[in-house]
This record gives C-alpha cells, structure tokens and sequence, in this order.
C-alpha cells in the first residue's frame, strides 16, 4: 500500500509536511487538514485525501445515506399527477448564468431526464446515458460511474460536514504557535478532514432536493427566505458549525487547554503530543445527523439560519 508525504494537507509550516500522510487505494490511516484533492474520474485518484473518493465510499457503505441518496426511486411514484406531470418534462437544474454571460456549470444543462429505477443510484447506472450539454454536445453518464463527477448523475457537491476552510480560519484566529501546535496535534493523531467520517453528497439542484427530501449544498442564485444569494460558500452552515452546542468553537477550546498543557510540560522543547481526534468526529456524525433530518429542496444556509433561531 503506497504512502506519500507532501506540504499541502496542512497550512502552517513546511516542517508539518512530515507528519501529513496520504495513502492510496484506501479511505483509513490519513493525516490531511486541508481539501486539496477532490478528483474522482475514472475511479482515480483513490487515496485518503481525494474528498469526492471518500464521499463516495461514505455512500456506498453507510445505510441511511443510501436510502436517501436512493429514495427518487419510491418518491416520484408517491407524488401527485401534476408534480410528476411537470418532472416529465425534465427535472429543472439549478445550473445559472454567469456575468459573461455563459451557464455554471459549463458542461452541465437546463433540464435532466427524469430517472428511471437505478439512474440516479450509488453505482449506477445500469446502462450509459447521454445528455446535451449547454454547449451543444452530448455528455455521456458512463454505466457505474455516477457521482465520479459533479454533474454525474445530477450536479452534486461532496460536502465537507465540517467545513474545511472554516476549520482553518478558526485554528487560525489563535497565536501562530498554538496554531501550528494545534495542527501537530491533529496529524499526529491521524485527524483527517477528508475521510468519509466527515463527507456527504448533497445536491445542488433545488428540485433534485425536493425530490430525494435532501438539503442542497449552495444557496446559488435561488431566493430562500433571509439568505443571500451565494454561489461558491455556505457562511450560515459555517456559522452554526461554529457556534453550536459542542461545535467547533467548544473544541478549539479545549484543544488550547490541551496545547497550553503541553507547553507548561515540555518547556524547553517543542512538545510532541497528539489531539483527541474524536472530539471532531464526533462533531461531524451530529452534522449529518441533523442534515439528514433537514427539509428537502432548501439550501445549507437557509436551514442553518432556521436551526440557530430555533436554539436561540
């Protein structure tokens, strides 16, 4: 089993280099604090930093995911004649344009099929689908490769439970040492933020939503209630994961107090300890929990806004 060491899976000094570990063709046994591989085209790209890798071995293996990931295939029967009627003609995407005037995604489109059994499953399809693109060409959904991309079988995100960049700016807001300690800390106990623990698939299409009763990942330009439009982050969610009971401002916490510790014990060195990595984890298995029980067709942020006033 091939390990590799490299610079990029932490974001303070080159010396932290040494201590991220990236291990191919398996989900366990990383070191990463940062999302710096989410290719999974062709099934390449396995090892335990590749996020989109590990989103899609966290759906194939955990039940309740699945069955909400699977759950268009009883849905569209339950709905009434005139919602399936409109989905016959095409399932609306969220895909909008851009300020030159182009479509985001590029290489997605307006409307998508509606689904027979299996289309939309993990490892499906059964069988090759073709679409036309924005662009005038046909883009082909390869028999068992869906979720291996972003538009495949619909435009999804692999959505870090606990953000990554929000990770970062909070270790960051400490002095730059118990920021790089904390890091240590972290790697040493193989903390990683990609492993599947911490990943899930989310729509981005708003009627794709509704249809598999899932929040979708980004607002985009879509109006939902008090949150702004935003096409490229989720500040409310990151906000919450803040925030909440036992979220991430709470562990920082206790992650100094631990640091401080250390430091007071190894005065005249640099202290060598690890972080307990479960305290995150932890942390991401409530966020999915509370996800999942979200309303469908609604984005992160609106349902993050909800979930605050409703504990405030």
């Amino acid at each position: 089993m091939a390990k590799t060491k490299q610079n990029d899976g932490h974001f303070g000094g080159n010396g932290l280099g040494e201590l991220h570990t990236e291990v191919k063709n398996t989900t366990e046994g990383g070191a990463c604090l940062t999302g710096h591989k989410g290719s999974h085209k062709n099934f390449a790209g396995k090892s335990t930093c590749n996020y989109r890798y590990q989103a899609l071995e966290q759906a194939k293996s955990h039940k309740k995911i699945k069955e909400y990931l699977h759950s268009y295939n009883t849905a569209l029967d339950k709905m009434s004649d005139d919602i399936n009627r409109q989905y016959r003609q095409g399932v609306q995407t969220s895909a909008y344009s851009t300020a030159k005037g182009g479509k985001c995604p590029a290489y997605y489109c307006a409307k998508i099929a509606l689904p027979e059994k299996g289309d939309w499953d993990v490892g499906g399809p059964e069988s090759n689908i073709g679409r036309q693109s924005f662009s005038g060409t046909t883009s082909q959904i390869r028999s068992g490769h869906n979720f291996t991309r972003d538009t495949w079988p619909y435009w999804n995100n692999a959505h870090h439970l606990i953000p990554k960049g929000t990770l970062k700016q909070i270790m960051q807001e400490e002095e730059s040492e118990v920021c790089e300690l904390m890091q240590q800390g972290l790697l040493q106990a193989h903390y990683n933020i990609n492993h599947k623990i911490n990943m899930l698939f989310l729509p981005q299409d708003k009627e794709v939503g509704k249809i598999l009763d899932m929040p979708r990942h980004i607002q985009l330009k879509e109006s939902d209630g008090d949150v702004a439009q935003s096409c490229t982050n989720h500040s409310v969610y990151n906000e919450m994961v803040e925030t909440m009971e036992n979220g991430l401002q709470k562990i920082i916490r206790e992650y100094r107090k631990a640091i401080k510790k250390a430091q007071t014990d190894n005065a005249c060195e640099t202290p060598d300890f690890k972080l307990d990595k479960s305290k995150l984890e932890k942390l991401s298995r409530k966020l999915l929990e509370l996800i999942l029980n979200w309303e469908g067709g609604r984005s992160l942020d609106s349902l993050s806004n909800q979930q605050m006033s409703l504990e405030n």
